[in-house]
């Protein structure tokens, strides 16, 4: 492996920033939030992932937006509301050895706590779509998509308390648009226009001047937080102590799997700048 330099993750580029994250996909919570910080690309998302055809965001918000991306006092990625009054929140979940069932109930609390210290009575509490997106079929159930339907258990009738919970994974492939956008959250491909409004502002963020400024933003922001904790130093100096490729660096020091994906994309661009220019 290329020596790599500690150093390196001081990124004083503009344009090693860049390079960093442009390898990020859309399951890097960081990137995700960004990406999806946008009206006409989160109804977009928001469409194929509800089945809800004429959905028309109104609202959208990320991690607080950009200066609070990597804060660990925020909760919730991607936070959204549209012109019927209804709520979504997205979420990007890489980790393995969490009680998933649980975390989405974190969320959905967030969300009404959020929602009844601004004054709504409980009774007017809106319709609320959590949705849980994952890289693998965490529920092993052979499906790409599947929604929560809550019964009550004698009478067998609908239980409707305004909650929607959605699962859908990248692992599955059902041949269908949900299948082609959780493969498109894989890839990233800013050169892939297939896939609407998402496609313009991957496009966007990855190709054109004006993203660059957004791609340097999260750079930063997750930089600043890596060497808060020392982390990126750790895995480094880790690597190359024991010739060790990034996925098993960050797996011997238990690095969370939902920062994995970001790590890695900072690491891949060391490494390649560290490499020998080819003759």
């Amino acid at each position: 492996m290329a020596e790599i330099k500690p150093a390196f993750f001081e990124f004083s580029t503009k344009e090693a920033q860049i390079a960093a994250a442009r390898e990020m996909n859309l399951f890097s919570n960081v990137f995700m939030s960004v990406a999806l910080d946008d009206i006409p690309t989160c109804t977009y998302v928001l469409r194929i992932l509800t089945r809800i055809s004429d959905l028309e965001v109104v609202e959208v918000r990320s991690q607080e937006h950009i200066a609070k991306l990597v804060s660990r006092d925020v909760i919730l990625d991607i936070k959204a509301r549209d012109s019927k009054g209804r709520f979504y929140n997205i979420e990007i979940q890489r980790a393995d050895t969490i009680d998933h069932r649980r975390r989405v109930r974190l969320y959905r609390s967030e969300i009404d706590s959020e929602l009844l210290r601004k004054g709504t009575d409980v009774d007017a509490l809106p319709e609320l779509y959590v949705i849980y997106i994952s890289e693998t079929d965490i529920f092993e159930s052979g499906l790409a998509w599947d929604e929560v339907i809550q019964k009550f258990r004698r009478a067998g009738t609908d239980y409707d308390d305004g909650c929607h919970i959605i699962y859908a994974n990248a692992e599955v492939d059902e041949g269908d648009q949900i299948s082609g956008l959780m493969s498109y959250f894989k890839s990233a491909d800013p050169d892939d226009m297939n896939h609407g409004e998402l496609s313009q502002r991957l496009h966007f963020m990855k190709r054109e001047a004006g993203g660059e400024e957004i791609l340097c933003k999260i750079s930063e922001g997750f930089i600043k937080e890596g060497k808060r904790e020392g982390k990126l130093e750790v895995i480094l100096s880790v690597m190359k102590k024991q010739n060790w490729d990034a996925d098993r660096t960050m797996e011997f020091l238990d690095i969370e799997r939902e920062d994995r994906p970001t790590y890695a994309a900072f690491i891949k661009t060391a490494v390649s700048n560290a490499m020998p220019a080819q003759v």
